[in-house]
């Protein structure tokens, strides 16, 4: 008998089959990558460095933005790396699930309560993708939500120079454009209305006798502060 029915033979009379096994062993890492315990987050920071390594392209792309989700900035910067935030998905097209998936994280995340390098680099594809705007909203349509969950990231605090700010103003703007002619109809009444809100939320931050509130809804703008539910990881992972 070969060495490969060998062990599948022990697999079947353990009870095991070759697929269970690989379940456990996902079940487990997927546990650790949670990022619940010190000896989560050193996991997952050293799978994040090993991964700044791996050439990013549209058939991984989807473990970095894993990666992102776990919410812990030590997991970030091993996977940035030297890299540039906003151009860390530069060499993938953004596409509906790519943009569907940031705006997810938008949704879930408070203002101040996600690394500001994770939201650039969400940033960066949201540029690339409404660079052209009509394009953008053919590849994922916009709703009146998606761009609440965008502004309320911005933060009146900090002004227009922050890095975070002046980036969600540029894509509010590029948002706002759709209202302009071309490509799609101006007359679709779901296009001018994210158009609008998109050009609400520029002017009710720009304007200083203005407040966020005045846009977008109280509650979504209730922040929260990332260092604080942080999970550090051990002295040896973070040198």
């Amino acid at each position: 008998m070969g060495k490969s029915k060998a062990i599948e033979a022990a697999d079947l009379i353990a009870g095991w089959t070759k697929e269970e096994i690989e379940q456990l062993e996902l079940a487990f890492l997927y546990k650790m990558f949670h990022c619940d315990s010190e000896e989560g987050v050193d996991v997952t920071v050293a799978f994040a460095r090993y991964m700044s390594r791996v050439k990013l392209d549209s058939d991984n792309y989807p473990i970095f933005l894993k990666l992102l989700q776990f919410e812990n900035h030590w997991v970030v910067d091993a996977l940035l790396s030297r890299s540039e935030p906003e151009k860390f998905f530069k060499p993938v097209q953004p596409n509906r699930f790519i943009l569907a998936s940031c705006f997810a994280m938008f949704t879930r995340w408070k203002p101040g309560g996600i690394y500001p390098k994770s939201l650039l680099v969400l940033f960066g594809m949201l540029k690339t993708a409404y660079e052209h705007p009509h394009e953008g909203y053919r590849t994922y349509p916009l709703t009146i939500p998606d761009v609440n969950n965008l502004g309320k990231h911005l933060d009146k605090a900090q002004g227009q120079s922050n890095p975070v700010n002046r980036t969600i103003l540029q894509i509010l703007d590029s948002i706002a454009s759709l209202s302009d002619p071309g490509g799609l109809s101006v007359s679709d009444k779901k296009v001018i209305e994210v158009a609008t809100q998109a050009n609400n939320i520029r002017g009710k931050f720009l304007d200083t006798t203005k407040r966020l509130e005045e846009a977008i809804p109280a509650e979504l703008l209730k922040r929260a502060d990332y260092n604080k539910k942080e999970i550090k990881p051990s002295l040896s992972v973070k040198d």
